[in-house]
């Protein structure tokens, strides 16, 4: 699990399609609404994602490659050219639907629970079923998972006395459906430890369970914490609300 680079915007790429994938994604949705012509698909694009420049070429490409592969059909209506989604397109389509539409909806329930515990709003979903565990890796692959588990974990820590990892890992589990491994947790318990956020001490000599308050450092750093892990999580909640209306997940859509 590593750290994402703050300064990198959500993209495509980012939720698991590369551009090709979310460009004929995004074709055969528009088609299966209604024809259009390439330069208001375009517009349609740049209106609904703005925090990426997509290119007008490369779009019609896909477009014109979707056409050779006999996924869309292209018109000519009153000098003005018209695709068109096919037979073929519309099971293509429906392909993407059943292979991405599952994983990315039970990933953003995860993120919206995070979304909620970070900014106060949107609805909070009640855990009913922990992520499974084949969508672990691609959550950890979208979001900053350093950034939430350091969140929960001094968030916690400042409203108690003390607390333990253990503690940080059931709270994950019961509130957000997202569990970490324990070797995960107690590595960036040292690391914060290390960097002055926390300070622990042994229950025991028997050294099984380390018990962690939150120092003044921690409580400086906290806010800024909780701040760039609640913006990732925003974007990524955004964007992956787009997409799941594109694979037709009308209730998954915040």
């Amino acid at each position: 699990m590593t750290e994402k680079n703050k300064n990198q915007g959500v993209t495509a790429e980012t939720v698991g399609l590369s551009q090709r994938e979310f460009l004929t994604l995004f074709l055969l949705h528009t088609l299966s609404n209604r024809p259009n012509y390439p330069r208001a698909i375009h517009q349609d694009l740049k209106n609904q994602f703005t925090g990426k420049v997509h290119s007008y070429d490369y779009l019609c490409k896909i477009a014109n490659q979707l056409t050779d592969s006999g996924h869309v059909i292209l018109k000519t209506e009153k000098g003005r050219n018209y695709y068109y989604i096919t037979d073929k397109g519309s099971e293509l389509l429906a392909w993407y639907r059943s292979n991405f539409q599952p994983k990315m909806f039970e990933v953003k329930k995860v993120i919206d629970r995070f979304a909620h515990d970070l900014t106060g709003s949107g609805d909070y979903l009640p855990v009913s079923d922990n992520l499974p565990e084949e969508y672990r890796t691609y959550f950890s692959k979208i979001v900053s998972v350093k950034d939430l588990v350091r969140y929960i974990t001094l968030k916690t820590a400042d409203v108690r006395k003390s607390i333990y990892m253990g503690e940080v890992g059931e709270l994950l589990k019961m509130k957000f459906g997202w569990i970490a491994s324990n070797g995960y947790l107690y590595d960036l318990a040292h690391e914060m430890e290390e960097n002055g956020l926390l300070t622990g001490r042994w229950e025991s000599e028997k050294r099984t369970k380390r018990y962690l308050r939150l120092t003044d450092e921690g409580q400086h750093h906290y806010k800024q914490i909780a701040d760039s892990a609640a913006e990732r999580v925003q974007e990524v909640q955004k964007y992956l609300s787009s997409v799941l209306h594109f694979l037709g997940e009308s209730q998954a859509v915040s």
